[in-house]
């Protein structure tokens, strides 16, 4: 069993031995066992090895939502590659440059545009995912070690040039392993699967397939077809922009026959969280902190959030989690930028050791770039980002300091902040907000409630109430898409 605990799939393969009948995968009416599943993945293996794919070449996936994404993300790393997923949304231009940065020649394609799959076979070897389908000899496959790179997450380049950030199957199988242990994955549960799975294997898939666990894929977030999956399942994964449009609009007793769920990625809205304990009291609410480099570092179990909304938890034991004074000179006593410690880090981002050195502190600690404070009692709170802080008149200002004001007015569903320019301050933050269902809210209910409840220097100077906030490819809200239309025009602002 050594091996099993050093690599992630010598676990998920430890798995597939002990429960090889039990359901792994259902897709469109489809269920593939653990075993079925993991032959599936080989053959992918094999192809890849017959091929000439040399160990630890990058290759990629996009795709939509299917099961064979999933054998195909393992079938990379058993042939001892480096997965690679991208976001399927892109354009074939982006998707390319992606692929270039990681130096792939093989890319697997699934539920894309023709016009995209095209393009991409101009430069790239492409395959379907799934594999060609076609017999490869039927070889050993390589021996990994917990050090072996297995998957390149991008960032999404939202400040520059994306960036690879490399992780082995170690780290890997350590932040599946920490989900694990603290919610409720295991034998037994359902996940629902609506979150591309280019974002969200790390957080859903690789957990509750280490615990033996089912999931159901969903081709894309659709609330109808959400909330009949949920009727036939424990859990989901989401973000909160998302969790809100369910609560609004799919029918409370499909999603009352969860047993919990579990939330990142952007800050909840406290009012969100109540409206969901008062609406759905038996679905328990988990939420964990993490980042593409390193995955998870916090962890809410529901007992913690019931009695402290406003926190993402505690670190994980494994995880050593500071804040660094605003200087870089120190620890800081209140607030500043959170650095993490975890077997869970990225080994690196590829090719790129110049943003490998910025990143990382002599002890090897990450820079998350988030702004927050450790409570005596262990308890982290976000206050903001580092790159998304507001410089109004020399000042700093972060976001969401103000998104959390806004939202405890009573008539508020959700709420952004955003930065947009100003002659007399440089840059000048603004509230964009939904109103709950059936109340009236207006731009000037907002402003007042702001005035009174923030330090002058921190009050929005304008403010907006629309339908929906735009979101992305995750269901996060798309600050900079908000950002936008207000500059077009799109959004019209009250101003204060």
């Amino acid at each position: 069993m050594a091996g099993a605990a050093s690599t992630l799939v010598s676990w998920i393969g430890a798995v597939v031995r002990a429960h090889p009948n039990d359901p792994a995968v259902i897709y469109e009416g489809q269920t593939w066992t653990y075993k079925e599943l993991w032959q599936r993945s080989a053959v992918i293996a094999r192809e890849l090895l017959a091929s000439g794919v040399r160990r630890g070449e990058a290759v990629g996936l996009v795709g939509a939502n299917e099961a064979v994404y999933i054998a195909t993300y393992f079938g990379i790393m058993r042939a001892g590659a480096t997965a690679v997923p991208l976001n399927a949304m892109l354009d074939a231009a982006s998707l390319r440059d992606q692929l270039v940065i990681v130096e792939a020649r093989t890319v697997f394609v699934g539920l894309v545009d023709a016009e995209v799959r095209d393009e991409l076979s101009e430069s790239f070897r492409t395959l379907p995912m799934g594999g060609s389908g076609e017999p490869s000899p039927r070889s050993s496959l390589p021996a990994l070690g917990s050090s072996t790179p297995c998957s390149i997450m991008m960032t999404s380049g939202s400040t520059g040039r994306p960036k690879g950030a490399v992780h082995s199957q170690g780290t890997m199988l350590h932040a599946a392993m920490q989900l694990g242990s603290v919610f409720p994955f295991g034998s037994g549960q359902r996940g629902v699967v609506f979150l591309p799975l280019y974002a969200c294997i790390p957080e859903q898939v690789l957990p509750m397939l280490c615990m033996g666990g089912a999931l159901e894929i969903l081709p894309r977030f659709d609330i109808e077809r959400v909330a009949d999956a949920c009727s036939r399942a424990t859990t989901f994964d989401a973000v909160p922009t998302i969790m809100g449009r369910l609560i609004e609009h799919a029918p409370l007793e499909k999603l009352a026959k969860l047993e919990w769920v579990l939330f990142a990625s952007e800050p909840m809205p406290p009012a969100l969280l109540h409206r969901w304990w008062d609406e759905l009291p038996t679905v328990e609410t988990h939420q964990f902190y993490g980042m593409t480099e390193i995955l998870p570092l916090t962890a809410a179990p529901h007992w913690i959030l019931r009695a402290e909304p406003s926190t993402v938890g505690r670190a994980f034991p494994t995880t050593r989690l500071e804040v660094q004074a605003d200087d870089g000179s120190g620890h800081s006593d209140g607030q500043g930028e959170l650095v993490g410690s975890s077997p869970a880090r990225l080994l690196s981002y590829y090719n790129d050791q110049d943003a490998t050195a910025r990143a990382l502190s002599s002890d090897g600690a990450f820079h998350t770039g988030d702004l927050g404070r450790i409570g005596d009692d262990g308890l982290v709170y976000l206050t903001g980002r580092l790159k998304d802080v507001i410089i109004s008149g020399g000042i700093n200002i972060a976001p969401a300091e103000i998104e959390h004001v806004a939202c405890n007015h009573p008539d508020v569903l959700s709420a952004i902040v955003v930065g947009i320019p100003s002659e007399r301050w440089g840059e000048t933050p603004v509230v964009v907000a939904v109103a709950k269902p059936g109340r009236r809210l207006t731009a000037d209910d907002i402003l007042a409630h702001c005035r009174d409840n923030l330090s002058s220097y921190k009050r929005p100077s304008g403010a907006a109430v629309v339908p929906t906030i735009p979101v992305t490819g995750i269901g996060k809200a798309a600050k900079s898409s908000v950002r936008q239309q207000i500059m077009d025009g799109v959004i019209q602002l009250v101003r204060a």
